[in-house]
């Protein structure tokens, strides 16, 4: 009994004689699966592309990873002969197969001969041909509806033939649809290709059509549009889809190909070289020397853009510059000289539907326009279109060569010639030898040639220019990160966020026309990082498909990995020997599709990352589902066995190899990888992974559930999304139920009474935190008890009932020092230290917010940092050390920022803009209270009433009064659970009722103020004692007077901070006022003392106007006006005039 063979698909074994495979039903044939060439039976390795063939039965549970199957966008043109079976009754059967058999011939020419695409399929009296496959190109959309067009103008030469030889005519229709399929990559189809939505779709299109119509589907459309005329058809309604399809009629194709587009974007980051030619173009033209310049690049680097640039640049230039541009075509068969082709069609106003004599006429009357006297060339320059020349083809060549050089020298003679030859890299070897006899004979003649091309001209003619002094290569990198971020900005004008164009610019990795499709597509409603353009996918398959099948297929491996690959990960997956995968990798370096890095995160392992993500997603989505998940797999197995217990440093990626391989393993190592992201404040990933996670957890893990919600929560609230954070810690909750883990359900609870708390819902917020507190008691978890009792604590203060000694604040902080945990303590102090503030005790205040500090930095943690120093930063500020807190400030609102924490954003603009407001920097502090304003909103209601009367008070000092009244209206609106918060929503509806005249309001003002008790949060009393000791003084209500500064006169001396004590000198000074002069002089003096030591320009100014008011000397009056001048110099021009045109200031100079 023979030996069974392995299928080289899927491993099974069969036995030699069979065609087909049992188990999969591929083809067995003694062929390649990758490149389609004839192999041994006993051969390993395929002889053509190297590729290992599998000859032998697999292990047990062993499959292969990667097959000859790719997943590709194609195009699909199908061509129908119309009204066949009266053809085929009306002829004897020999002859209708002649004349079918003469159809299949035409459009297997223009299918594979002119357009290189290739016909799939033959069925009956219809020709299903392909673009794409086996090799993509980056136009074969445009390709097919030229095949299309082309088919149909061949159509009236053919049924001339036909008439005459058989009595018949013929007519087709075609249809052509853009859309993936799954294929052999190598040269035989196979049928699960033909039941491709695409296939079906291209021939239903066709069957609706009248005869001669080439009709397009919607993605074929998008893509030619600009290279090919349509008409529209009315929406076809076609058999299994929802809607009817979006159709279209192919006209003609346009004169202009694809890549001229029109620029709406000015040039950026190619001044260098745009320098460089013109500083070459100037000595050709002023020396009369021939040079060449070639410019190389990848695709979509900018090449046109610049050489567009360059010719408009010098267009207008004396001497006026004849222009010539050609360009040469990834198609035509064996149309040569495409480029100089061009050049007459443009130069001589040829139309492509010119009969011979009139191509004759048109370029014999533009060479006589042009260059009189030189007929002679005429007869050289028809050559260039080909046709029935007869003669020897070697003096056919000879004598084009002489027209062209002669064409050439002589414009060139005339005046300076620009010759720009595009897509150099597609030319026909005439035009490269025509190029290099002109640079290496022309002389005296100011003669300038540039071409365009990619790499790949250079393994075609590795000696291009020969290092001649007249020949300069011009190689074009990506643009930088900041020259593409102004690109996509120049190209978007002003339609996409800061956020956009940075992500747009760091996917585009500098490629221009990457670029472009970007934005274009972002424009269009996509997400910026969602997909590939078409375009873009387009290019980049082209240029994968051109590598050669094990370079392919180690590219395709490495994009499994990932960005950054390694040469045994590509093995294992690929199926490729590790010398294989070293040569490969080694040629895709040269191609500059890999880069080498110089050191390895894996010992004893090279590691390599593709040059451009794109190329990496590309590559990745040529691969089958089904081969992915597999190829997942591996990677995850390889990376387990390498990396041991640095996996952490990976985790993420390990995650997404399990998540797409579908292993049960992914949602402990989605976790993971959203708790790394957590801890470095990537907000967004760490949702992503969390989210991952969970769809990935099986409902049995209940405990691990309750975690991954509380995580994801944690960010939520981190960010200010207190919705879904709510939800995620409830359901949470309820995992942990369901787990009978009882410390998580404190956690959770806990969690939920914070969001209740965030919201200012402080008796649902207390519920909780009272339930979190008795069940963590009852489970012993004592770090989950501090830190709830640290809330209790908090709520308490929150209503104005918390000192330094609260019996919860006390305990909770006690658990947390006794349970290690510097970040959870770290919160704790941070709750002290506004308690010692709010008791008038500044040194202990600092004391605790440093030690709070201190903790934070030791945790790691950059929340409570930024907590920390801005609690820093208003006790400072409290206390009048407005040079001191600002530092604190800006320090915490980086931290803030960086981390994606808006709340502490908010609160610390806030905190810096008040500390602005009262230290004199006025504008800035406008700025950053208004950022507070906007950023707090929904967040912390709690603080909306000192926000909007600081907000006033800044407003009123720059003397925008409506904005200020405005803001002090919102103020007094809100009501608040603390006496202390009351009293400044009170001192705002004072300030208001002061500003519109309303004596009424200022009394209700007064009446609820003055039953407020004194000392529940000094700061409060500081902020508010002057402005409420003088509406009460200014009313004549001094009994009350008395009753309201003397209930807080004692926690203001304790407090002792300059700014508070300078509001007592001048409430006194003022009511000093009724009694003897000096008593006022010397109190303001005090009141000026403590301001300037404080530098609190608020209550200078008042102590100031009071002086001047009350006193009367002219060194007063001067003092008031050298301050209110000082005072505009530190605004712009407009709050300037704004401020000095204000009734406060201009009172000064009356």
């Amino acid at each position: 009994m023979s030996a069974s063979l392995a299928c080289w698909n899927c491993g099974a074994p069969n036995p030699p004689s069979a065609r087909f495979c049992s188990t999969c039903g591929k083809p067995q044939g003694q062929a390649c699966p990758e490149c389609g060439a004839p192999v041994a039976e006993d051969a390993r390795f395929c002889g053509s592309c190297g590729i290992r063939l599998r000859r032998e039965p697999p292990a047990r549970g062993e499959a292969p990873v990667l097959t000859a199957e790719t997943r590709k966008v194609v195009t699909v043109l199908f061509a129908d002969l119309v009204g066949s079976t009266s053809l085929t009754e009306s002829l004897d059967p020999e002859e209708a197969r002649e004349v079918v058999g003469k159809f299949y011939t035409v459009v297997q020419g223009v299918v594979e001969g002119w357009y290189e695409g290739t016909v799939a399929n033959y069925m009956g009296d219809a020709v299903l041909a392909v673009f794409g496959l086996p090799t993509a190109h980056e136009d074969d959309p445009e390709r097919a509806v030229r095949a299309g067009l082309a088919i149909q103008q061949a159509m009236p030469v053919l049924n001339t033939h036909l008439a005459a030889s058989h009595g018949v005519q013929l007519a087709t229709r075609v249809g052509i649809n853009t859309g993936e399929v799954v294929a052999e990559s190598g040269s035989t189809f196979q049928r699960d290709f033909l039941v491709s939505d695409a296939v079906t779709t291209a021939a239903r299109l066709q069957q609706t059509v009248t005869p001669g119509t080439v009709v397009v589907g919607e993605r074929t459309y998008r893509l030619t549009k600009e290279t090919i005329e349509y008409r529209d058809l009315p929406p076809l309604p076609v058999k299994g889809k929802d809607t009817p399809l979006r159709v279209w009629a192919a006209v003609a194709a346009l004169p202009e190909r694809a890549e001229i587009r029109r620029i709406t974007a000015p040039l950026v980051g190619r001044h260098g070289e745009l320098g460089i030619l013109r500083s070459l173009y100037q000595r050709s033209r002023d020396d009369a020397r021939v040079h060449l310049v070639t410019i190389t690049g990848e695709p979509g680097v900018g090449k046109s853009r610049l050489l567009r640039e360059f010719l408009a640049e010098i267009r207008d230039g004396e001497p006026r510059p004849l222009v010539l541009r050609g360009r040469s075509a990834a198609f035509g068969g064996q149309i040569g000289y495409h480029a100089l082709l061009d050049i007459l069609r443009f130069q001589a106003g040829l139309m492509d539907t010119d009969p011979p004599e009139v191509v004759r006429a048109k370029i014999a009357s533009w060479l006589n326009e042009i260059l009189p006297g030189r007929a002679d060339l005429l007869e050289g320059l028809l050559l260039t279109f080909g046709g029935e020349t007869g003669g020897d083809p070697e003096l056919n060549r000879r004598r084009l060569f002489e027209a062209w050089q002669g064409l050439i020298t002589g414009l060139a003679a005339q005046r300076p010639l620009v010759l720009a030859l595009e897509d150099v890299h597609w030319a026909d070897d005439a035009v490269l030898d025509l190029v290099t006899v002109l640079t290496e004979h022309g002389a005296g003649i100011p003669l300038f040639i540039v071409c365009l091309a990619r790499p790949e001209l250079m393994d075609r003619r590795p000696v291009w220019g020969g290092g001649r002094r007249n020949a300069t290569t011009i190689d074009l990198a990506p643009l930088s990160a900041h020259e593409a971020e102004q690109l996509v900005a120049a190209l978007a004008r002003q339609g996409l966020s800061a956020d956009a164009v940075r992500t747009i610019a760091r996917r585009a990795e500098g490629n221009a026309l990457f670029v472009e499709e970007l934005v274009r597509m972002m424009m269009e409603g996509g997400a910026p990082g969602a997909e590939i353009p078409e375009t873009v996918q387009a290019v980049l398959t082209a240029r994968i498909d051109r590598l050669p099948p094990v370079e392919r297929r180690a590219l395709q491996a490495a994009a499994v990995v990932g960005r950054t690959f390694w040469p045994s990960a590509v093995s294992v997956i690929s199926g490729l020997t590790a010398d294989q995968v070293t040569a490969a990798i080694d040629t895709l370096v040269a191609r500059d599709l890999v880069v080498a890095r110089p050191i390895s995160s894996i010992a004893a392992e090279h590691e390599y990352a593709f040059r451009h993500i794109l190329t990496r997603d590309v590559a990745y989505t040529l691969l089958p589902r089904a081969q992915r998940q597999r190829a997942h797999a591996e990677t995850a197995r390889w990376m387990g066995s390498r990396l041991g217990a640095r996996l952490e440093e990976v985790v993420e990626i390990l995650a997404e190899h399990l998540r797409v391989a579908g292993d049960e393993r992914a949602a402990e190592y989605l976790h993971r990888a959203g708790q790394k992201a957590r801890r470095q404040y990537a907000n967004a990933d760490a949702v992503r992974l969390f989210t991952q996670a969970l769809e990935a957890a099986a409902p049995g893990a209940p405990a691990l559930l309750a975690a991954i919600y509380r995580d994801r929560g944690d960010v939520y609230q981190l960010t200010g999304e207190y919705a879904p954070a709510l939800a995620d810690f409830e359901s949470g909750l309820r995992a942990a139920r369901d787990a009978g883990n009882r410390a998580l359900v404190a956690v959770l609870q806990n969690k939920i009474g914070m969001i209740y708390h965030r919201q200012t819902e402080l008796d649902e917020a207390e519920r909780r935190f009272r339930e979190a507190a008795e069940v963590a008691r009852a489970a012993g978890a004592r770090l989950a008890l501090g830190q709830t009792l640290i809330d209790l604590a908090n709520v308490a203060w929150d209503r104005g009932r918390m000192s330094p000694d609260h019996p919860a604040l006390v305990e909770g902080l006690q658990l947390l020092r006794e349970a290690g945990d510097p970040a959870a303590l770290a919160r704790g102090l941070n709750l002290l230290c506004m308690a010692y503030v709010g008791a008038g005790l500044g040194n202990e205040a600092i004391a605790a917010a440093t030690e709070g500090l201190t903790s934070a930095r030791a945790a790691g943690d950059k929340s409570r940092q930024a907590t920390s120093l801005s609690y820093l930063c208003v006790i400072h500020g409290f206390r009048g050390h407005y040079r001191t807190a600002l530092p604190h400030g800006f320090e915490a609102l980086r931290l803030a920022e960086e981390i994606g924490d808006r709340r502490r954003a908010a609160y610390t603009h806030f905190f810096i803009g008040r500390i602005q407001a009262a230290f004199g920097q006025w504008a800035e502090a406008v700025q950053n209270l208004e950022a507070a304003r906007v950023g707090i909103h929904g967040l912390a209601r709690i603080q909306y009433p000192w926000l909007y009367y600081f907000s006033g008070l800044a407003h009123d000092q720059i003397g925008d009064i409506a904005q200020a009244k405005a803001m002090w209206r919102s103020a007094a609106g809100v009501e608040s659970h603390s006496p202390a918060w009351r009293q400044i929503s009170l001192v705002a509806a004072a300030d208001l009722a002061r500003a519109e005249g309303d004596h009424r309001g200022l009394a209700r003002a007064l009446d609820e103020l003055v039953g407020l008790p004194g000392g529940v949060f000094i700061p409060s009393d500081a902020e508010a004692v002057l402005t409420a000791g003088e509406a009460f003084l200014d009313t004549g209500r001094f009994d009350d007077f008395h009753r309201y500064v003397e209930a807080r006169r004692p926690g203001l001396l304790r407090f002792a901070s300059a700014p508070a004590l300078a509001s007592l000198a001048i409430v006194d000074a003022r009511l000093a006022a009724r009694g003897k002069e000096e008593d006022v002089s010397a109190l303001l003096d005090q009141a000026l003392t403590w301001s300037r030591q404080s530098e609190d320009v608020v209550r200078e100014w008042r102590a100031l106007e009071l002086r001047s008011e009350v006193l009367g000397r002219p060194e007063d009056r001067t003092a008031l006006r050298a301050f209110i001048e000082r005072m505009a110099h530190t605004l712009p021009e407009t709050r300037r005039v704004q401020f000095l045109a204000s009734p406060r200031a201009a009172k000064a100079y009356s």
